[in-house]
């Protein structure tokens, strides 16, 4: 029949790619994180970032270039003699305005903690990239492994439309009409599941491929085969090892606890955010030494040509100082510093709405990891081997003319969704530990260094 032939088809195509599967470079969840960490565009952004931050850390440091200006004054304009007039000079005079208070100084304390803040923001970078990676090579895990268990149980539901299907033709049994047409639309509804799931797979392993290194340098065996961008997610099945330290992490936080929001502030986006409140208040003393005079220092050199009858003329020598005078300061430097001092109070909130949500993050995770351990073992320790037991009761009595198709069937539909749920579950509970192991980033010492440095 066309729906048997077609699910044929499907395993024969399920199993080719197996057999395809097995000469191409299997990609691990250990590996794909690595891989993801070590070619992430962003970082290479931020490493940039950083250099130019440094750099014109350096340049906000230096006092702006003197000023030279050469000129000819006080020319009789008759014939523009040089040496009849009195007055007439070749004047080079020089000029150096000074910095306004110690704003230099502070101009390069903001750009310091700017620069500081990248490391920071690579190290949320990283412990995020870890989280989506994990996600998404979790979702084609379970993708791959729901085929699997499909493929796995898919010969038996052929043979159970075949010995409906034969025993309507010879009349034997209890077989009727509408168990040849129920046991075909499982087939179908099977195949349906089947071509989802294939589905799903090759989108969740093209989204990954967008975290995998490109291109045809530095390329390990595994990432690519001779076509250039296929893989196949390992059939390892993950444990609970590479998110152990999640789970021994939150045991002893209480959601929103004096502990548990004392290691949210080591987190790195609150950190980083702590950078910017502290580049925000010495923005508030940049503004504040507007209200100081800026200074200027000039010198200037007049050179006099000899009189035409041989009199010697005196060069002329000029020094002065000018400076502005901050008088008006109620509409210009008032509202500066107002303007700074408000932006800083709102860079607090900012940062105080992170840990609250941060807080909130945590805390949803940890519940929702605590329900799913529940249900898994639930599952792993009576549903598993209650729908199995009820699967081959179903099956048995069927097989002896003692039983319902219908209920045969079901039951080992039932078994089947028990197994795909068992797997979904204890999937989520990874995806779950591995979004904890983001928020608990501030446990990673090497943030200590990062974070502690200043720009003093």
């Amino acid at each position: 029949m066309k729906v048997f032939s077609s699910m044929t088809c499907a395993i024969l195509l399920g199993t080719a790619q197996q057999a395809l599967a097995s000469k191409i470079p299997e990609l691990t969840l250990s590996m794909a994180i690595e891989q993801a960490k070590n070619h992430d565009a962003w970082l290479v952004k931020s490493n940039q970032t950083q250099a130019s931050l440094t750099a014109q850390q350096i340049a906000a440091g230096t006092w702006q270039d003197p000023k030279i200006a050469v000129a000819m004054n006080n020319l009789p304009s008759n014939d523009f003699a040089f040496k009849r007039d009195n007055m007439s000079q070749l004047k080079v005079s020089m000029s150096q305005v000074l910095p306004r208070g110690a704003s230099l100084q502070i101009k390069q304390n903001i750009l310091a903690l700017e620069a500081q803040q990248q490391p920071i923001l690579r190290a949320d970078r990283r412990a995020k990239v870890a989280m989506v990676v994990s996600e998404l090579w979790l979702d084609a895990y379970t993708a791959k492994m729901t085929i699997e268990l499909i493929n796995k149980d898919a010969h038996l539901f052929e043979q159970l439309a075949e010995i409906s299907e034969a025993n309507y033709a010879s009349a034997l049994g209890k077989t009727r009409q509408h168990d040849v047409i129920r046991a075909q639309v499982e087939l179908a509804q099977l195949q349906d599941r089947l071509v989802v799931e294939q589905q799903r797979l090759a989108t969740k392993k093209a989204t990954l491929l967008n975290w995998l290194p490109t291109g045809s340098t530095g390329l390990s065996a595994w990432q690519f085969n001779a076509h250039g961008d296929l893989f196949t997610i390992a059939k390892a099945l993950p444990d609970d090892a590479l998110f152990s330290s999640a789970h021994s992490s939150i045991a002893s936080l209480a959601p929103f606890g004096d502990e548990t929001m004392a290691l949210l502030m080591r987190h790195p986006r609150y950190l980083a955010q702590s950078k910017e409140v502290e580049s925000a208040k010495q923005s508030v003393t940049l503004s504040e030494q507007k209200y100081k005079p800026q200074w200027a220092v000039n010198a200037s050199y007049g050179y006099r040509a000899d009189s035409p009858t041989g009199l010697e003329r005196h060069d002329l020598l000029s020094v002065g100082v000018s400076f502005d005078l901050p008088l008006f300061t109620e509409n210009k430097q008032d509202k500066e510093v107002l303007s700074a001092q408000s932006r800083t109070e709102a860079l607090k909130t900012a940062q105080l709405l992170t840990l609250k949500e941060l807080g909130s993050g945590l805390a949803t995770e940890q519940q929702a990891l605590t329900q799913l351990q529940k249900r898994l073992e639930l599952y792993q320790d009576t549903i598993l081997e209650q729908s199995h037991q009820q699967a081959e009761a179903a099956l048995s009595a069927y097989n002896n003319d003692d039983g319902d198709f219908n209920t045969a069937v079901q039951a080992k539909i039932t078994e089947l969704n028990a197994r795909i749920a068992t797997l979904n579950i204890y999937i989520e509970k990874l995806k779950t530990s591995a979004r904890i192991k983001y928020y608990l980033a501030g446990t990673d010492t090497s943030l200590n260094d990062i974070a502690g440095g200043s720009y003093e």
